[in-house]
Order: structure tokens, then C-alpha cells, then sequence
């Protein structure tokens, strides 16, 4: 009777650990892997100042928000890839485009059937000049910044492209949005792409990697036009 018992709570133990485990409950059997790492929120400011608009870029740019990014731009912005680009042999790419061409692209860059696997992006700021117009209206003005680009852009699978080279930022004052009080935002209306430095000069790519190539940004941004 002892024996039968015991076999019978055996059973009914390995039993209820097995139903546990298939409805997706505790498994006893299996090792505790801790609590799940936590996704960060991306961290938007609101556009008081063109650095405010350059921290958005680069964070719409990492989490991969075509409308985050988007919202940085004016309505009639334009972007200018790079002299060397242009006059490259063999060039496909127009000498200016616009923001729907902006919104095309990163549709497809982000989100679409194309979309890159993961980005990182760091602009480091290498000059910033305040152009004043009107003294007496500071709506006017403009700011122009320069920054050093460092972009990786990976696909899924073994290709990566980096774009090492200075951006030109030409900053105003948004008249069609504002803060919640009143406060004058700021927006990007032309993307400057400044020439590259000498690849062949400087070797191979700087991270030693067969699968990375150095291109522009609008090179990389051509890729989903």
C-alpha cells in the first residue's frame, strides 16, 4: 500500500509539472532567467532650440520613427547630397530633394519591406553660428550648424554602410507649430551633405570590417529613394 502511494504521488507530481509547463506557467525544471530587460522609452525634447531638434533626429534616426524624424523638417525642406556624390561616375541622384522625398525614404528605411535592422548615429557639433536678420524680429533669424556625422546602418544579414563626413543643418523658426505655451520651435530647411573625407587616403574602413562600406549619408538615404 506504502509503495502504490508513493508511485501514485509521483506521478501525479511529474504530471502537474508537465500541464503547467504546456499552459505556460512556472516550469520547476527549468532555471530562473530573471526578469526581462526593460525596452528604454525614446526621449523626445521639445523643439526650443536646434540642438533640441538634432538630439530628436538622432533619436528618431536609432528607434527607427519615420514621423519623429519627419517632424524635424520643414514643410519646403530640401536636402543637398555631397559635390563628390554628384559628380561621381555613373550618378543617379538628383542634385536637390524634398521632404516627400524624405518621407519616402525613410519609410522604406525604417518600416517597410526594406527596412534596415538597427542604426546608430552619432552627430558630434563642430561649429554653430547664430545669423541674426531683423533685430527687431527674432522670427527671422537663422541658425547654422555643422556636425561631425558618424552613421551605421545595418541590414539584416552581413552588410553594413558607414557614412563618416560633416552635415550642414540650416535651422528656423517653425511658424506652423509651437509649444503648448507659446514657445518658439525650431526646424530644420536644408540638409547640407559636405564631402566625405579621402577614403583612399585613410584606408579601409576604420573598424576593419570586410562587410562595411563607407559611402555618404545620401548615399545611404538614395539607397531607399
Amino acid at each position: 500500500m506504502t509503495v502504490f502511494s508513493t508511485r501514485r504521488l509521483a506521478v501525479s507530481v511529474l504530471l502537474a509539472a508537465l500541464a503547467l509547463t504546456l499552459s505556460g506557467c512556472w516550469n520547476p525544471f527549468a532555471p530562473d532567467e530573471g526578469d526581462p530587460v526593460p525596452i528604454v522609452p525614446a526621449d523626445y525634447h521639445e523643439r526650443l532650440t536646434p540642438a533640441d531638434v538634432i538630439h530628436n533626429l538622432k533619436t528618431a534616426y536609432e528607434y527607427k520613427h519615420a514621423d519623429e524624424y519627419l517632424d524635424c523638417l520643414s514643410e519646403d525642406f530640401v536636402f543637398f547630397p555631397s559635390p563628390k556624390d554628384l559628380q561621381a561616375p555613373g550618378n543617379t541622384m538628383p542634385d536637390e530633394w524634398y521632404k516627400s522625398d524624405e518621407t519616402s525614404m525613410h519609410s522604406k528605411m525604417f518600416t517597410g519591406d526594406d527596412a534596415v535592422e538597427s542604426i546608430t548615429l552619432t552627430l558630434t557639433t563642430i561649429t554653430d553660428e547664430h545669423v541674426i536678420g531683423d533685430p527687431d524680429d527674432p522670427l527671422d533669424d537663422i541658425w547654422i550648424f555643422v556636425e561631425g556625422v558618424d552613421l551605421m546602418v545595418n541590414l539584416y544579414g552581413d552588410q553594413s554602410y558607414l557614412a563618416t563626413a560633416p552635415s550642414e543643418y540650416r535651422f528656423r523658426v517653425d511658424t506652423d507649430q509651437s509649444g503648448e505655451n507659446g514657445e518658439i520651435w525650431w526646424e530644420i530647411y536644408m540638409w547640407f551633405d559636405l564631402d566625405p573625407p579621402d577614403f583612399a587616403a585613410r584606408g579601409n574602413d576604420a573598424r576593419q570590417d570586410p562587410n562595411v562600406e563607407r559611402v555618404s549619408v545620401g548615399r545611404i538615404k538614395n539607397m531607399f529613394r
